[in-house]
C-alpha cells in the first residue's frame, strides 16, 4: 500500500471511529448495555467510513463545479488524455471543464481507477498541445500515486467542515498534507511524456496568468496545480512555481 493510500485509510478510519464512538456513547447513556453500545459503535463507524470513501469524490466535484467538455475543448482534451493513458496503460479519468480565463486544473479521485480531471477553459485555450500534455500528465501521476484520492478526502472531511475556522483549518491541513508531492508529480509527469520542456513550458505559462477560478471552495484550495488566491490563509501545499520551474530546468 502506498503512503497516500495509508494516509487515506487513516483519515477515513479516524473519522469513522470518532462518529462511531459518539454513537456508542449515546446508546450507553440512554440505558442500553455497554456491549450493545460497542456493537453500535463498530457498526456505525464502519458505515460512516465506507460512506465517506464513496461520497468524498462526488461531493468535491459538486463543490468545485464544471461540466463535461464539448466542442473544440472536448476534442483536444480527450485526444491528448487518451493518448497518454493508452500509451502507458492508465485508466482514462473523467474530464470536466470550468468556464474561466484562469489557467488551472485539478484532479479528484476515489481510487486510481475512479478519477476526474477538472480543467479551466483558459488552460485549453492558452496552452499548446505539448503544454496541455504536460498539464494532464501531472494530474495523471497524482491520480496514479494516490495523492488525488487523499487530497479529495482531506478536502471534504477536514478543510470543508472547518471552512469558517481559518486558523484551525490551516493547522490541520498543514499536518495532513505531505510536502513535496507537487515536485514528485512533476518529475513523474516528465517521465510519462519523456519531454521535460513540455511541462516546463506549462509551468512558465501558468506563472504568467491568473490562477483564480470561479469556485472558491476551501475543500479544493489545496488541489489546484497553481494554487488560487482567494484571500484565504492556508498552508502552501505547492512549492512556488519558480522553484518547480528551476527544478525542471536542471533535468
Amino acid at each position: 500500500m502506498s503512503a497516500a493510500r495509508r494516509r487515506s485509510a487513516a483519515v477515513v478510519g479516524v473519522y469513522g471511529a470518532v462518529v462511531g464512538v459518539a454513537a456508542g456513547v449515546v446508546v450507553i447513556l440512554v440505558g442500553q448495555p455497554w456491549l450493545f453500545g460497542v456493537i453500535v459503535a463498530v457498526a456505525v463507524g464502519a458505515v460512516v467510513a465506507l460512506a465517506m470513501l464513496r461520497a468524498a469524490w462526488p461531493v468535491l466535484l459538486r463543490l468545485t463545479g464544471g461540466a463535461a467538455p464539448h466542442g473544440p475543448h472536448k476534442e483536444i482534451l480527450e485526444n491528448v488524455l487518451e493518448g497518454l493513458c493508452v500509451n502507458h496503460g492508465i485508466p482514462v479519468p473523467e474530464l470536466r471543464v470550468i468556464g474561466s480565463d484562469a489557467v488551472n486544473a485539478l484532479a479528484a479521485a476515489r481510487t486510481p481507477d475512479q478519477a476526474t480531471i477538472v480543467v479551466t477553459t483558459g488552460a485549453v485555450d492558452r496552452l499548446d498541445r505539448i503544454e496541455l500534455e504536460g498539464l494532464l500528465a501531472h494530474h495523471l501521476c497524482r491520480i496514479r500515486r494516490g495523492d488525488a484520492a487523499f487530497e479529495t478526502l482531506a478536502g471534504v472531511l477536514l478543510a470543508w467542515p472547518l471552512g469558517a475556522v481559518g486558523r484551525l483549518r490551516s493547522r490541520l491541513m498543514e499536518r495532513a498534507l505531505p510536502a513535496g508531492t507537487s515536485l514528485e508529480a512533476d518529475f513523474e509527469a516528465v517521465s510519462l511524456t519523456r519531454y521535460p520542456p513540455g511541462l516546463l513550458s506549462t509551468l512558465v505559462t501558468l506563472s504568467g496568468h491568473p490562477a483564480r477560478v470561479p469556485s472558491p471552495t476551501v475543500a479544493a484550495l489545496h488541489m489546484w496545480i497553481h494554487e488560487p488566491d482567494w484571500g484565504f490563509t492556508d498552508p502552501v501545499r505547492h512549492p512556488p512555481l519558480q522553484t518547480r520551474i528551476d527544478a525542471l530546468r536542471e533535468l
